[in-house]
């Protein structure tokens, strides 16, 4: 074993704790076992982990995640010496072709931002049909992303419909899925996000699942905005010009150096 000495940033976008490394000394075999150590309870906690190499975000299971590009641009903002009230960062990440910007704007506090980010389109939103018995069939919304596959049901949570969907995603051989189990009448939403070669988590804010929320309210109740509040905090999700956005606060918590056996 070898101890590696790792920068890192702990950041918290609505509760969806964060954690960033700079790319510097790792290697890509090294991502999941650094990962997985670093999320612990007993290390640094956290519900997700990137990697920074210049202004690419790449994302522990090769996911896309909207809530880690925000975290990305506000630290970019933090330390940018020419940043004043608002500025526009373009990024790239994982599990997503095309550059990514992020709009950042100042708050009362230097170390939180409010962060949007034009979000990656959905390749589709329908209506599926999810055998939970012989007997019990639902109907439940299938999100396609290029770098992760969301199901919106309005339904308290129910470990059962996440099993199921774990069968269905191993059928369709989809590496990273969420579930989005959404009360459309508080507009009030608990996400459970599970990435191939990690443990499912129950995540305090889902920026991905916001976006999949935002596109199922757009085609299924006709609505273009809605503030989703979720375990951690909330995420503004908003229909604009056939494109959805997320928007929402941004905290810088911590940076240092991490000691891990490899």
């Amino acid at each position: 074993m070898s101890l590696k000495k790792l920068k890192f940033l702990k950041i918290n976008p609505a509760g969806n704790i964060t954690l960033l490394y700079d790319m510097e000394n790792i290697d890509n075999g090294d991502i999941q076992k650094i990962s997985k150590i670093s999320m612990g309870d007993l290390n640094l906690y956290a519900e997700q982990v990137g990697f920074i190499n210049d202004t690419h975000l790449q994302m522990m299971g090769g996911e896309f995640c909207g809530n880690a590009c925000r975290s990305f641009a506000s630290y970019l903002a933090f330390n940018d010496i020419n940043f004043k009230n608002k500025k526009t960062y373009e990024i790239t990440c994982s599990g997503e072709k095309t550059k990514l910007n992020v709009e950042v704007r100042i708050s009362e506090i230097d170390n939180i931002f409010l962060s949007k980010i034009k979000m990656p389109k959905s390749i589709s939103t329908e209506i599926i049909d999810l055998k939970l018995s012989q007997e019990n069939t639902i109907k439940i919304s299938e999100v396609i992303f290029e770098g992760i596959v969301h199901f919106v049901i309005e339904s308290p949570v129910n470990n059962e419909i996440i099993d199921k969907v774990r069968d269905y995603c191993e059928k369709k051989k989809y590496s990273a899925f969420g579930v989005m189990f959404f009360d459309y009448n508080r507009m009030h939403m608990t996400p459970y996000v599970e990435v191939q070669g990690f443990q499912g988590v129950w995540e305090n804010s889902c920026g991905s699942g916001t976006t999949a929320v935002g596109y199922y309210l757009k085609k299924y109740k006709n609505i273009d905005f809605g503030k989703i509040i979720q375990p951690g905090g909330w995420l503004e999700v908003s229909y604009e010009n056939n494109e959805v956005f997320i928007d929402g606060p941004v905290e810088i918590v911590a940076e240092g150096i991490s000691y891990i056996d490899l």
